[in-house]
């Protein structure tokens, strides 16, 4: 909560149950509040894992104001559970700009999404495009197989959430988070090199 440090904690959580009750008007409340947390999680995804692209982190975070707002009614239990939401629109939204620029490379004409400019505002390139879709196949195969470490890999990977978020987010031990997280990165590194 960087410079919004007249917000207290209570009113946060008030704003998050609010949200849950499906007051959109809250949301609007709460963005400008955890916006810089977004941002710094985009940035670390955009970091980490594509340090080579371009894409835009703040047309990510705007993206996932916009699925959140869209949402029917979202049960957010703190504001951890929160984060890992917004790191699932996150992960929707790559995937389907993934999917539209690789439906535009083949020629195939994608039905119009309400926010047309998206491909041009998140700038992926090619290889990124490829290597999403591929990641978000492999995580498919971990959901079924173990639905706690793919949650954990969506926290961490698109949400750019640390080990402590994450454990707060979905009510595990931080050593669970770290365990699994090792795991699922082996198992996902064999997966995606077969592919």
């Amino acid at each position: 909560m960087t410079h919004h440090s007249t917000v207290s904690v209570a009113e946060v959580t008030l704003f998050l149950e609010e949200f849950s009750r499906g007051n959109k008007k809250a949301l609007d409340k709460l963005f400008p509040i955890v916006y810089d947390e977004l941002q710094r999680g985009a940035h670390k995804m955009k970091q980490q894992f594509f340090n080579l692209d371009t894409f835009n982190t703040t047309a990510i975070v705007h993206e996932t104001y916009l699925k959140l707002i869209h949402a029917g009614s979202v049960d957010v239990k703190s504001r951890s559970h929160f984060f890992h939401i917004a790191a699932r629109a996150m992960r929707q939204i790559l995937i389907n700009a993934s999917l539209r620029k690789q439906a535009l490379k083949r020629g195939v004409n994608p039905r119009p999404l309400p926010v047309d400019e998206l491909d041009n505002k998140l700038e992926l390139s090619d290889r990124t495009a490829e290597d999403l879709l591929l990641l978000n196949d492999a995580l498919k195969k971990l959901e079924i197989q173990d639905e706690r470490q793919a949650q954990i890999v969506e926290c961490r990977f698109f949400g750019g959430m640390t080990i402590e978020e994450t454990a707060l987010a979905l009510n595990i031990s931080p050593a669970t988070v770290k365990r699994s997280w090792n795991l699922a990165k082996s198992w996902l590194y064999v997966v995606l090199s077969e592919q």
